[in-house]
């Protein structure tokens, strides 16, 4: 009598074929990511200065409208007190009293890495004053100002703030044009 043979147990894994499919599936996918991931991290970081911008435009303009005071928002690293600093280093809002001395009221600093986008103002405005009527009084004779907002990709890709002398502010809706649909240049 034979001893009876103990059935084979299959292996447990994987095979070769299959890690190889498996490694090519998550090469592909990466491949593809990378670079959507780039472009997306780049406006995310473009689109976060200018709606900072917008935002501290309007806090100005409401500010000097809800006292009823001459409040200022100037380009520059913050805690300067407007000394024409440039707009690629953040900005300041300051209120100005009648009769007291000025008040900062926020500020907006930016880390400048190599990846920071850059900030230029087309007529060349390093503050912008609004008096109690939410008017701009220190307009260039432009008549309005433009912030354009570029990061490495170039002109295509940039953003622009418009603001008049009625204190009208708007962002551009779409990358490469200015709110009135002209074409942006990068400094």
């Amino acid at each position: 009598m034979m001893p009876a043979c103990a059935p084979r147990s299959r292996d447990h894994g994987f095979t070769l074929i299959e890690l190889m499919v498996t490694l090519a599936v998550v090469v592909i996918i990466t491949v593809v990511a990378i670079p959507n991931l780039r472009t997306f991290v780049q406006n995310v970081r473009r689109d976060s200065v200018v709606d900072g911008l917008v935002a501290s435009l309007h806090y100005t303009r409401n500010q000097a409208l809800s006292t009823d005071q001459t409040t200022l928002i100037c380009a520059g690293t913050t805690g300067v007190g407007c000394t024409g600093g440039t707009w690629g280093g953040g900005w300041e809002v300051l209120a100005l009293p009648a009769n007291a001395s000025t008040v900062s009221l926020t500020s907006h600093a930016i880390v400048t890495t190599s990846a920071t986008p850059t900030l230029k103002a087309l007529n060349g405005s390093t503050s912008l004053t609004f008096n109690g009527q939410g008017l701009v009084t220190n307009m260039p004779s432009a008549g309005s100002e433009t912030i354009v907002v570029c990061d490495s990709r170039g002109s295509n890709y940039a953003r622009a703030v418009f603001i008049n002398t009625v204190g009208y502010i708007q962002a551009s809706p779409n990358p490469g044009t200015a709110p009135n649909g002209t074409a942006l240049t990068c400094p």
